[in-house]
């Protein structure tokens, strides 16, 4: 029978990823038949329960294909990291397809993802933002947000551009048919020199390419980016990364920047694998490909080579040095900050980073003739290097390896998401077989009663319930009293709470950071006086604005948890069902042993799930954005640390206050609501209460043709309930 294959335990293979999911119709098609084979005995009520149960199944699984299953990949790093030609490389055959951004002001958030249909989708700032720009651009400080301001409000005036319309319109979504339509449209709105690159915020290329099939990737705009709004989107992005490629150039690998990008901008949680690159490539490798002075970044240690793959050697063994080395010295720090274990095994995994050269990569396969200026600079700077020139290039790419790694990320997340999609259907079995279970145990309840009982004795205890009314009806007016002077009493300890958990989150870390200083001294006199030079590192205390930013994120999370818990602590709905229960057989059982009281038990749990608590919803981007457009960079000086601290302070007590007047407003509606749900609980637990009976006396008089029926229907229940497996 189908509905044996419910129970089917066998793997589910990557086809659990298809829209048209087998094994999940097999599940569907087998309650169906449950509902065919119990239809002629079962309750309305029961076929409802198992039509529901279809329907909550679909809505979850549905769910899950629909976000859960993407896969969040983010390219990260500092403008000029090369992280458009990274993605070019990696998901379009080295196509020039996303415009390089050559300063972090016009540089843009780019999302790829899946469509039947190529489009463009473009995101304008809101009228809003642009407004914060607008105002920003008018401050005459030497400050980047400022600075940065006055350039793309420049930018648009140049263009001759009225950004108004389109701000107002939000949204632009244009299709294409060719990557070179794409280009050509992509240009005007994320190029360098586009005529409505100032004015964008976003971009998101919806492209009917099957490697995006389950991927959502996307190509950050440096994550020190000074526009605020675009900081608080990649940074929300961010928060559901499952993957991240950090771009650190070769050149300056792994400077101060870089460890305060990522310090600063990389979630505490949520991050599963993060993946170091030391970008451009060659340029390192030309530097080892002559003899040089004493190198900033890989210390005197320097060697030459007169070829290709052992320069490779030489320079990879130095990155991967330093990397080790300052992975263990950010460990270090952030293990004395008490971060997160979560983000410290994570930032453990730069110790083994991987180089690579979109630009060499790119190269490989074709001719000479073909190669752009920058290309021809390479090949000039290599070939006497190189005896094979194609083979070299691909060492230097490396993105044979790149590519394994991806492919290999990609996996890893189908294996998990195909661990999820497997508990669905044993979670659904469960599910199921509860439900079954408790249509078999009030039918056989009602079995026993009926076999316990005539007619005229349900008609006595009948008119006994009957009698008892008025005291079931103050004993669940009790219940709901006792629950509102709870729920004040929680809304008080709430609030206090609240107020604790504030002070947690006033004070703005700080952090240590060093800069190299020159210095000089001389000895001898005369004619043998010599001045000698030397460097030497200062360290300095600083504060950013990130970490104030993450305090609220921290403490709104922490607020609405908390009122949450008023309302969970105040209302436990397995204690109502129980006081409830109570009620009903105190009052009606009266010693009778022919009376069960689990005849009322599903009744109450009907009753009870009118109980919902209210929706509670904190906006804080308002705050957030206050100190974003207004603190950027290192603050290193006290003034500065101090205004920082205060602009915390105001934020988290405003919404302090907010949150204590929602929490106030929410308790007093819902107190309303309780009372008229008390009301409703005893009309519906009383009506149905007295429906069952009227039930059971019409039954009995076809007592034994209704004892058949049921005996039939537990026989059909206990069939079913056994075939699940």
């Amino acid at each position: 029978m189908v509905r044996r294959q419910i129970g089917s335990k066998g793997d589910v293979s990557m086809a659990i990823f298809t829209t048209e999911n087998k094994e999940f119709q097999t599940f569907i098609d087998g309650v169906d038949t449950i509902i065919t084979d119990i239809s002629g005995h079962a309750k309305e009520d029961d076929i409802n329960g198992l039509q529901k149960l279809i329907s909550n199944f679909k809505i979850k699984t549905d769910d899950f294909y629909r976000e859960n299953r993407k896969l969040n990949i983010g390219v990260v790093g500092q403008v000029k990291a090369g992280k458009s030609s990274f993605l070019n490389t990696l998901l379009f055959g080295g196509m020039e397809i996303l415009p390089k951004a050559s300063t972090p002001k016009t540089a843009t958030l780019t999302k790829m993802e899946y469509s039947e249909e190529n489009i463009i989708q473009i995101e304008y700032y809101s009228v809003e933002e642009w407004e914060v720009l607008e105002d920003n651009a008018v401050v005459d400080l030497d400050d980047e947000i400022y600075t940065s301001a006055r350039e793309i409000v420049e930018m648009v005036k140049r263009n001759g551009v009225d950004p108004h319309p389109y701000l107002e319109k939000g949204l632009d979504r244009i299709k294409f048919d060719s990557y070179e339509e794409l280009i050509s449209n992509l240009n005007d709105y994320v190029g360098e020199d586009g005529k409505f690159t100032p004015i964008v915020k976003a971009v998101t290329l919806y492209l009917n390419k099957e490697e995006f099939k389950g991927l959502s990737i996307v190509d950050t705009p440096g994550l020190n980016d000074p526009i605020a709004s675009r900081t608080i989107r990649t940074k929300k992005f961010m928060e559901v990364c499952d993957v991240v490629f950090f771009l650190s150039q070769s050149g300056s690998f792994l400077d101060k920047s870089d460890w305060i990008l990522l310090s600063s901008q990389l979630p505490q949680k949520g991050v599963k694998k993060l993946v170091l690159i030391a970008s451009k490539y060659d340029s390192g490798i030309r530097d080892i490909l002559r003899v040089q002075d004493d190198d900033d970044i890989f210390g005197e240690d320097e060697n030459t080579a007169d070829n290709i793959p052992k320069a490779c050697k030489i320079i990879k063994k130095k990155i991967k040095k330093r990397a080790k080395s300052k992975v263990e010295e950010f460990v270090r720090d952030l293990e004395a900050r008490e971060s997160s274990p979560e983000l410290i095994e994570v930032i453990k995994q730069c110790a083994d980073p991987l180089m690579v050269s979109s630009l060499a990569y790119n190269m490989t396969g074709k001719d000479e003739s073909e190669y752009s200026s920058e290309e021809k600079n390479i090949y000039s700077a290599l070939k006497q290097f190189s005896s094979d020139m194609d083979s070299d290039l691909r060492l230097l790419g490396n993105f044979d390896e790149i590519k394994s790694l991806f492919d290999g990320v990609v996996v890893e997340k189908e294996h998990i998401l195909e661990q999820k999609a497997k508990s669905f259907i044993p979670n659904a079995q469960e599910e199921l077989k509860g439900l079954l279970q408790s249509y078999l145990d009030r039918a056989s309840k009602r079995i026993q009663v009926l076999e316990g009982n005539d007619r005229e004795q349900l008609l006595e205890q009948k008119k006994l319930i009957e009698t008892q009314m008025g005291a079931i009806k103050a004993d669940i007016a009790a219940v709901f009293g006792e629950l509102n002077a709870k729920l004040e009493s929680e809304k008080a300890e709430g609030v206090r709470e609240l107020r604790e958990a504030s002070k947690d989150y006033l004070s703005v870390k700080e952090r240590t950071g060093s800069v190299t200083r020159e210095g000089s001294y001389t000895t001898g006199h005369l004619f043998w006086k010599k001045t000698h030079h030397y460097t030497y590192e200062e360290h300095y205390s600083y504060c950013i604005a990130a970490d104030a930013i993450e305090n609220l994120g921290k403490y709104a999370l922490d607020a609405s948890n908390q009122v949450e818990e008023v309302f969970t602590d105040a209302l436990q709905i397995k204690e109502i069902k129980r006081k409830l229960l109570n009620v009903v057989v105190n009052n009606f059982d009266m010693g009778s042993e022919k009376y069960d009281s689990s005849l009322f038990r599903i009744m109450v749990e009907e009753t009870v799930s009118a109980i919902e608590f209210p929706i509670f919803n904190l906006d804080i981007s308002d705050a957030m954005n206050g100190i974003a457009g207004k603190f950027s960079g290192e603050l290193t000086s006290a003034s500065q640390k101090t205004e920082l601290s205060t602009a915390l302070s105001k934020a988290i007590s405003r919404i302090y206050d907010e949150i204590c007047n929602k929490l106030a407003s929410s308790v007093k509606i819902f107190r309303d609501e309780l009372t008229g749900i008390g009301n409703k609980v005893q009309d519906n637990l009383l009506t149905n209460i007295t429906e069952e009976f009227e039930t059971l006396l019409a039954q009995c008089e076809n007592k034994d043709n209704e004892i058949a029926g049921y005996k039939e229907y537990v026989a059909i229940l206990d069939k079913e309930i056994k075939a699940i497996r």
